[in-house]
C-alpha cells in the first residue's frame, strides 16, 4: 500500500526498494464444497449484486461460529470465491468496489487480500469472514488526542451498524493506547459468559476520531492489526538513519503472516538528493519500521 505524492521519475533508490510478489499456489476451481461444521455457506452473488450497497437481504454476509475455526482447519479448497471476497471486503471498505487475490493466512488458512489506495481487507477463503480491515490514511502520526472516548465509541459503533455485524450480549470496553508516538483508542466486544477474549476490536485515531483498524477474532487467530501511521514511520526511519538531507522517496505498508502470525511494516525508503546529478539520490536507505511498536530497523543502507 503505497502511500501517493512520492517524487518518483529517475529514482536512483529504486534498485534498493522491495518489490513484493504474491504468489498462489491454489489450482482449483472456487466452487463452494459441503460446507463444514458451524461454518456459514457463502452466498451466491447474482448480476444484481453491487458491492457495499447492497441490501442484507441480497447479500447477506456471512458469520463465524466457534465450530468454524476447528473443523476447517484451514484445509481443503476455497469455498469462497474471488469475487465473493471482493464483494465482502468492499462492503466494510464502505467502496464501490474491490478486487481480491488468494494469500498465505494463519493456522494453515488461505486469505483473500483486497487492496485500494491507502484501505487494505483480508477475508477468510473459507468462512467468508472478514478478519481485518485497515484504513491506512487513517492511522494516527502523532500523540495529539482531539477526539473523546465518546467521540470513539460513536465511531466505533456507527461502523459496526454500517457493516451489519451485531453487538448484543458483548461487553463493550474502551482502552486508550499510547504507543511509538502516537495515541488512539481501543474499542473492543467481548462476551464475558464466554471466555475472556475479544470478539471484536476498532482502532480509532485519538487526533481525528476516525475509524483506522478492525479485526474479528471469533476465530481465534493471532491477529494484530497495525497502529503506526505512515508519517510517524517516516519520522521514525529518518532518526534511526540519521544522515544530514535525508529525505523520505516512498512509505509502504507490507503485511504478511508467514511468521505464524500477523506482522505489519511499513518500508520506507530514504535518500539524499544528488548535487551533481537531477532527480537522482545519494546515501540511498531502506528502513523497516514495525506498524505496532515503532523499531525501526535498517534494512539496507
Amino acid at each position: 500500500m503505497r502511500r501517493p505524492g512520492r517524487p518518483a521519475p529517475g529514482l536512483a533508490l529504486l534498485a534498493l526498494l522491495p518489490m513484493v510478489l504474491a504468489a498462489c499456489d491454489i489450482t482449483c476451481a472456487c466452487l463452494p464444497p459441503p460446507t463444514p461444521n458451524g461454518c456459514p455457506t457463502p452466498p451466491t452473488l447474482s448480476s444484481g449484486d453491487s458491492g457495499p450497497d447492497s441490501s442484507a437481504t441480497e447479500l447477506p454476509l456471512p458469520v463465524a461460529s466457534p465450530a468454524c475455526s476447528t473443523a476447517v482447519g484451514g484445509g481443503g479448497p476455497l469455498a469462497v470465491s474471488p469475487d465473493q471476497a471482493g464483494v465482502y471486503a468492499a462492503k466494510f471498505a464502505g467502496l464501490p468496489a474491490m478486487t481480491a487475490g488468494v494469500v498465505s493466512g494463519l493456522s494453515g488458512r488461505s486469505f483473500y487480500q483486497a487492496a485500494s489506495g491507502q484501505t487494505v481487507v483480508f477475508v477468510d477463503g473459507q468462512s467468508g469472514v472478514v478478519l481485518e480491515v485497515v484504513f491506512g490514511d487513517k492511522l494516527p502520526v502523532d500523540e495529539t488526542s482531539s477526539a473523546t472516548e465518546a467521540v470513539a465509541r460513536t465511531a466505533a459503533e456507527a461502523f459496526m451498524a454500517r457493516v451489519g455485524l451485531s453487538t448484543d450480549g458483548l461487553t463493550e470496553a474502551v482502552t486508550d493506547i499510547d504507543q511509538a508516538g502516537v495515541a488512539g483508542y481501543l474499542v473492543s466486544w467481548t462476551d464475558i459468559s464466554a471466555n475472556a477474549t475479544s470478539s471484536f476490536e476498532i482502532f480509532v485515531n485519538a487526533s481525528t476520531g476516525a475509524v483506522a483498524t478492525f479485526v474479528d477474532l471469533r476465530m481465534e487467530l493471532p491477529l494484530a492489526a497495525p497502529v503506526v501511521g505512515a508519517g510517524r514511520a517516516d519520522q521514525l526511519a529518518l532518526v534511526a538513519v540519521s544522515i544530514p538531507g535525508e529525505s523520505v522517496l516512498s512509505t509502504d505498508l507490507e503485511i504478511g503472516f508467514s511468521a505464524g502470525s500477523q506482522t505489519s511494516a511499513w518500508q520506507v525508503g530514504l535518500g539524499v538528493p544528488s548535487a551533481t546529478q537531477s532527480g537522482a539520490y545519494e546515501h540511498g536507505a531502506l528502513v523497516s519500521v514495525d506498524a505496532t511498536s515503532g523499531r525501526a530497523t535498517i534494512a539496507k543502507s
